[in-house]
């Protein structure tokens, strides 16, 4: 029984794996608009020109940085989801095991 939940289990970490790619796209975004700030930042434009494209882009970035804490936690609950099925099944099957003892000295 053990083994289906390491096997299980390294499926779920595969899945894992995959979902990471979507927060690693989004967190080159997050960089990339924090050297954009900091391009403005150091920019010739008026301070007022600047304050707005600095506000408009850590409004971009501080969007980007929640949909990061979204997906983290869709991930998390994915994987304990995942895990939680699996304890699910094999104490199920554990029930099922113990209904078939035999008693040999019968």
């Amino acid at each position: 029984m053990s083994i289906s939940s390491t096997s299980s289990v390294s499926m779920s970490t595969i899945g894992v794996s995959l979902n990471i790619s979507d927060t690693g796209q989004l967190e080159k975004q997050a960089t990339s608009i924090q050297q954009q700030i900091q391009q403005e930042n150091s920019s010739k434009d008026d301070e007022k020109t600047k304050k707005a494209k600095i506000q408009q882009l850590e409004t971009q970035l501080e969007n980007i940085k929640s949909q990061i804490q979204q997906k983290q936690s869709q991930n998390i609950n994915e994987v304990l989801g995942a895990s939680g099925e699996e304890l699910k099944n094999d104490n199920n099957s554990k029930k099922a095991d113990s209904n078939n003892i035999i008693d040999e000295f019968a």
